[in-house]
């Protein structure tokens, strides 16, 4: 191929990356699986589909995550590393791209895709091959689950709530089945049938919200808490500088206290490592704290801890509560590459990106946490940065989600955003609220179908408060989990197979 047509390629994969994030660019989300689709079709060379695929997947993380080398020029050591990244990291992630097109183009072997006949089926089969490279990239190598399909819906919750059955990658399959099937009936020419197809699903998603969200009934046997939580917006470059380490504290303090209600107990949360120290080793940090934030408050942060073993000592990004008898501590689990560890360390030497010699070590507590308000046992499931992005099951019985973060570290691109769409999908699948303090935004508090009810916006400094009903709602995707697209799948294949089998039936008889 010239070079020109590898650049179209590239720049298509780059337009369905920026599009990925905003449910009004859906139209170019189906006019990039189209060109991709189509130019598939067209060739007969296998090694020039595996480069189509290359290509365009070069450009769609490229699109997508141009976000990942913001970290690179925070600080001026990581500067050198900052062109290889923007440029390996998508070069790479393109492969799963090169998996679709090599499937698709077996698949047209056996199976004419410019034929009318079962379009239903064959859409099913594509669409099944792009899923299956989605799931793929969100677990293998420690996985990569931003990005995903359905995350194009996040930021409206009347769109997302069929994930209490199917989960995340459920949604996805819809909504990647719902592109192909545009896409090839516009390939077809049907375009009529494309545009009906067009408004049909957005319009399923919206009754099944009517059916499927939860609602909150005013009841007084429910225990409501207020929740405040904190956004102070520290620049990542002033964040852990030690001569500003009081001046940042009391930033927190200060948006903590502010019309604070002494004889309303309430829970107020931070972000991660708000307290840039080893918390849990610094006693007059402790009782200073202590005697700032009033009786009242329960205090969530995030803070480092260390524990000396015999030759050494583990270092955690952990979550503290801090109540007035005491402290309940989480540490994370999920580490982030090159952030809090350095993958193939003995090939790649270079330091990690956050501050400090030593890498982060990975938790082993369990990420549920029960304790006592007003006399109450509540249940919070803890997570910490990206974690969040990750399904987690095992605690469904809880009744809030908290993420704490410091999305600083991408300035004001769409990383945030991103990252917070990976998160609501959270609140929908275990149908509880979440609650996520972010240093520099987006933070949020959402109600249990993943309806954002307040935010701070990023690079603003403030606080939201809500006072939040706990409920414990199990929902048919934590009792089956990843296993419920099975369901998905064959109700499916099975429909697809019936619809194409009628619209069969009915060209025969028009002929």
């Amino acid at each position: 191929m010239k070079s020109i047509p590898f650049l179209i390629i590239i720049m298509i994969g780059f337009l369905q990356g920026i599009s990925i994030s905003f449910i009004l660019f859906s139209p170019l989300l189906i006019f990039s699986y189209y060109f991709f689709i189509k130019k598939i079709i067209d060739e007969q060379s296998t090694k020039k589909i595996f480069y189509i695929g290359w290509c365009f997947g070069s450009g769609f993380f490229l699109g997508s995550m141009h976000w990942i080398v913001s970290p690179f020029l925070i600080y001026e050591k990581h500067f050198f590393f900052s062109p290889f990244v923007i440029i390996i990291f998508p070069f790479l992630m393109g492969i799963f791209f090169s998996i679709n097109s090599i499937l698709i183009s077996e698949f047209r072997k056996k199976f004419d895709l410019k034929d009318r006949n079962s379009i239903f089926i064959k859409s099913f089969f594509i669409s099944l091959f792009f899923f299956f490279t989605e799931f793929l990239r969100s677990y293998i190598f420690g996985g990569l689950p931003l990005n995903l399909t359905a995350h194009i819906w996040a930021f409206h919750s009347e769109f997302i709530q069929i994930a209490k059955f199917f989960g995340v990658f459920g949604l996805s399959f819809l909504t990647i089945n719902w592109v192909v099937l545009v896409a090839l009936n516009i390939l077809l020419k049907k375009r009529k049938t494309a545009f009906f197809i067009f408004l049909f699903f957005p319009f399923f998603l919206l009754v099944a919200d009517q059916f499927l969200k939860f609602e909150i009934v005013k009841d007084k046997n429910l225990m409501e808490i207020p929740v405040r939580v904190v956004q102070p917006n520290i620049p990542q470059i002033e964040k852990w500088n030690r001569l500003l380490f009081q001046e940042n504290l009391e930033k927190l303090i200060g948006l903590t206290l502010i019309n604070n209600k002494p004889d309303e107990k309430k829970i107020v949360i931070w972000p991660e490592v708000a307290v840039t120290s080893y918390f849990n080793e610094d006693q007059e940090l402790n009782q200073y704290l202590r005697q700032k934030i009033p009786p009242n408050i329960i205090l969530i942060t995030g803070s480092l801890r260390r524990e000396f073993t015999k030759k050494s000592y583990n270092i955690f990004n952990s979550f503290y509560i801090l109540k007035k008898n005491g402290q309940i501590v989480y540490d994370k689990k999920k580490l982030v590459p090159f952030g809090e560890f350095i993958p193939l360390k003995k090939i790649l030497t270079f330091a990690k990106l956050t501050p400090g010699v030593g890498e982060f070590n990975i938790g082993e507590k369990p990420n549920h946490i029960e304790f006592k308000f007003k006399e109450e046992k509540i249940i919070i499931e803890p997570s910490i940065c990206y974690e969040a992005i990750f399904q987690t099951f095992g605690t469904n019985n809880s009744n809030l989600f908290i993420n704490i973060t410091n999305d600083a570290w991408f300035g004001k691109t769409t990383g945030p955003r991103q990252h917070l769409a990976a998160q609501i999908f959270r609140s929908v699948e275990k149908g509880v609220p979440l609650i996520r303090s972010s240093n520099s935004g987006i933070s949020v508090i959402t109600d249990l179908n993943g309806k954002i009810i307040k935010r701070i916006d990023l690079n603003k400094k403030g606080y939201i408060e809500k006072n939040i009903t706990f409920l414990s709602n199990e929902t048919f995707f934590e009792k089956n989990q990843n296993k419920s697209i099975l369901f998905l799948l064959f109700f499916l294949i099975l429909i697809f197979y019936l619809i194409d089998i009628v619209i069969s039936f009915k060209r025969n008889q028009v002929n």
